[in-house]
């Protein structure tokens, strides 16, 4: 079992981007570390960012020796006159976040120290649906046992500044590595295949590229990642086989935003389909379960926003829409182009 789990490891990689390489160097070095080499199809950005990865390319994770050495490699950096009170603020929540001890410039592991919990955010979908098995109950991981190539499936831990768009970006390039996409930058291959996933739904592309248009360059690398058509319930039945019954009320959200702090964005595109019956009568029924399953979302911690289709049949208005909608978003939960730690260097 890892130690140190991925979320920690992956934080303190992206706080060491605000100290220079020969503080890097200082820190790792000091606690007993020697820099390895990372593969160039790992595809990690920025020389700081790769220096930390070089020192975790040598550290056996689940030995005790290892992980109290990388321990000692915090405390070196909150002992450190050239970081912040800020910066020890953060660093110190981090590691008791993940379970640790802090006491002054000491971090140690708590007696209940714990594996990470592994989560997985499957998205995208652009053919079959995905099936999927528990492989393992008491650590709820899952499985996809047939159609994995039709969907994505994000497997690295959900950091605290939430799914920004370059960390999708810097997954979607690993993954992509060993493949011949010499002819295309990653954030372009992976914009386009988020919106092949949106099928024929205008009202959808609409959202997804006027977001980009928007928002990329304005917020760079704190814009926030625009996730489609993700799994949030999951029935191994289709409709046909369950005879016209659904079970679940909804398996897949229009879209989805993890934003900075743990707050869950749900972002859904009511069509007719939403509140009325296949003849165009009103369902007041559909309206209900619809209201429902809002209503669980929104005590599971997710904040639902529905847009109605009508909105999206005067073009000469939706920019403005939808520049409105996510500009007063972004303002409430303090999303700007400055407020994050982790900068591309």
């Amino acid at each position: 079992m890892e130690l140190i789990s991925p979320v920690l490891r992956l934080e303190f990689r992206e706080f060491c981007v605000g100290l220079v390489l020969r503080q890097i160097d200082d820190i790792f070095q000091m606690a007993g570390f020697s820099a390895g080499t990372v593969p160039p199809e790992r595809g990690i950005s920025g020389a700081r960012r790769t220096r930390v990865e070089e020192y975790y390319a040598l550290i056996d994770w689940s030995s005790n020796e290892d992980a109290q050495k990388f321990l000692k490699v915090i405390g070196l950096v909150l002992s450190q006159s050239y970081i912040s009170e800020n910066q020890k603020i953060l660093l110190r929540e981090l590691c008791v976040q993940d379970g640790l001890i802090v006491d002054g410039h000491t971090i140690r592991f708590g007696s209940m120290r714990t594996g990470a919990k592994v989560k997985n955010l499957i998205f995208a979908a652009d053919g079959p649906k995905p099936e999927i098995v528990l492989a393992d109950s008491t650590t709820n991981e899952i499985k996809i046992v047939a159609n994995e190539q039709h969907c994505l499936v994000y497997d690295r831990p959900i950091l605290q500044h939430g799914l920004l768009w370059k960390d999708l970006v810097e997954w979607w390039r690993e993954k992509n590595a060993m493949q011949n996409l010499a002819s295309m930058k990653p954030e372009n291959g992976l914009y386009q295949r988020l919106y092949r996933s949106l099928g024929n739904n205008e009202p959808e592309q609409m959202i997804l590229n006027n977001y980009f248009v928007l928002f990329r360059h304005m917020l760079g690398d704190s814009l926030p990642a625009l996730i489609p058509q993700v799994y949030l319930h999951y029935d191994p039945y289709t409709v046909r086989q369950l005879r016209g019954v659904k079970r679940l009320p909804r398996q897949r959200m229009d879209f989805l935003m993890l934003l900075p702090n743990e707050h869950r964005v749900v972002i859904e595109i009511d069509g007719k389909q939403h509140y009325a019956l296949e003849n165009g009568q009103a369902s007041p029924q559909l309206y209900a379960e619809m209201m429902a399953e809002d209503r669980r979302l929104k005590l599971a911690g997710y904040e639902v926003y529905r847009f109605g289709g009508y909105e999206f049949i005067q073009p000469e208005k939706i920019r403005e829409l939808i520049e409105n909608f996510f500009s007063t978003l972004f303002e409430r939960y303090s999303v700007t182009s400055g407020n994050s730690y982790s900068k591309t260097t």
